[in-house]
């Protein structure tokens, strides 16, 4: 598995992928997002916190204090 980085605008649930990256059309890829968001929503980040803790090899007590 391959992983390339852009940075994108989400509008309207659709993310455009830049010309660099038309080899990719038609084609199954894996997409992560990151963002930051000053405003603290507490639903997403309760959904993500989720998420890592269902991945037992992500579990490490000492890195999960650097987020609280």
């Amino acid at each position: 598995m391959y992983a390339i980085e852009f940075e994108a605008d989400l509008q309207d649930g659709v993310l455009a992928i830049p010309d660099d990256y038309k080899s990719l059309n038609n084609r199954h890829v894996r997409v992560v997002i990151l963002f930051d968001d000053h405003r603290g929503d507490s639903g997403l980040r309760a959904l993500s916190d989720h998420s890592a803790t269902l991945v037992d090899e992500w579990r490490d007590s000492a890195e999960d204090e650097i987020w609280r």
